[in-house]
């Protein structure tokens, strides 16, 4: 029997989140026509300037991870949900019993989620649907006990 589930987030090789990669992805169409239009229907700078929005838009994302440096590593327990929240300058912890919590909701599109106990809305990040589906299905076991 599995006594916790653990994971940090993000993982050293997650270079986007899906729902960042999908906002990419529409803004560079944007970004496509757009200049594709007012270049004057010429297909080739259209594409460098798309290149080249792609390429800062990654910089810029690369050098705030590298300054903001946020992890947050997730602990679930039978009897609770353990969330440490680190940053360059800070550490917090939440503890968060199981029989607190009233609502739960995962998204498995986008790898997220959250848990609503009385304390508030507790967000969960996930690097994988692997993770994901090893916390709901241990979460779900161990919830449905703590409620009866």
């Amino acid at each position: 029997m599995i006594k916790k589930v653990s994971w940090k987030f993000p993982s050293n090789n997650v270079l986007f989140l899906r729902i960042e990669a999908v906002f990419l992805a529409f803004m560079t169409v944007f970004v496509l026509m757009f200049s594709y239009i007012e270049f004057g229907y010429v297909f080739v700078p259209a594409l460098i300037a798309t290149i080249l929005f792609v390429a800062l838009y990654v910089i810029v994302s690369h050098g705030a991870n590298i300054v903001r440096k946020v992890e947050e590593y997730y602990h679930l327990y039978p009897t609770h949900l353990e969330v440490v929240r680190k940053t360059r300058t800070k550490v917090k912890t939440e503890k968060v019993p199981l029989k607190d919590i009233r609502h739960h909701k995962l998204d498995k599109t986008f790898l997220g989620g959250y848990v609503v106990s009385k304390k508030g809305k507790h967000l969960l990040f996930f690097n994988n649907l692997k993770e994901l589906e090893k916390f709901e299905s241990f979460f779900l076991e161990h919830w449905k006990k703590k409620k009866r």
